[in-house]
């Protein structure tokens, strides 16, 4: 399945979550976002996720002489993935943060404290509504934090997000 070959690459996992988190976006309006990937290896990675049927192109428009394409992430691909990707798709995202805490520990001199490592779970009872207002307001907030100007000073975290259903 070429989504997990997605989750599985850092540059297309988030280009893929960008577009998520803003539903239609031009291919400009990502390179204008994720500043420190090169342009020609974003350009690569969309064509290739296009190409896989992962993003689709739902508008194409004439701008000063060129086509502007808005992309999507293709739903009905998110919905035929069902049972019997949904587990694989979690687990390769897992694996990526696994990942993560493991090139961290392997640098050396760690200081989780100093770092401020964080692994937090917290389970929260909400309506569908609810849920998707608490998703725009950590959205927007991280939207903030991401047009910061100091980041000669500051250091690179990731911070995920997951929302499971439990029992």
């Amino acid at each position: 399945m070429e989504l997990m070959k997605t989750l599985s690459n850092p540059v297309k996992l988030r280009i893929m979550q960008y577009v998520q988190e803003n539903d239609t976006v031009t291919t400009k309006q990502i390179a204008e976002k994720l500043t420190d990937i090169p342009t020609a290896t974003l350009y690569r990675h969309i064509n290739t996720m296009l190409k896989e049927e992962i993003l689709i192109v739902v508008e194409e428009r004439k701008v000063r002489g060129s086509l502007e394409r808005s992309i999507a992430i293709n739903k009905q691909m998110m919905v035929d993935i069902g049972n019997d990707g949904i587990a694989g798709a979690a687990y390769q995202f897992l694996m990526n943060l696994f990942l993560q805490f493991r090139q961290y520990e392997e640098k050396g001199n760690c200081d989780p404290v100093r770092d401020m490592l964080s692994m937090r779970t917290c389970m929260l009872k909400l309506t569908d509504e609810k849920f998707l207002e608490l998703f725009g307001e950590w959205r927007d907030m991280i939207d903030k934090y991401q047009k910061e100007e100091d980041t000669l000073h500051g250091k690179m975290r990731s911070i995920s997000f997951v929302s499971a259903p439990t029992e």
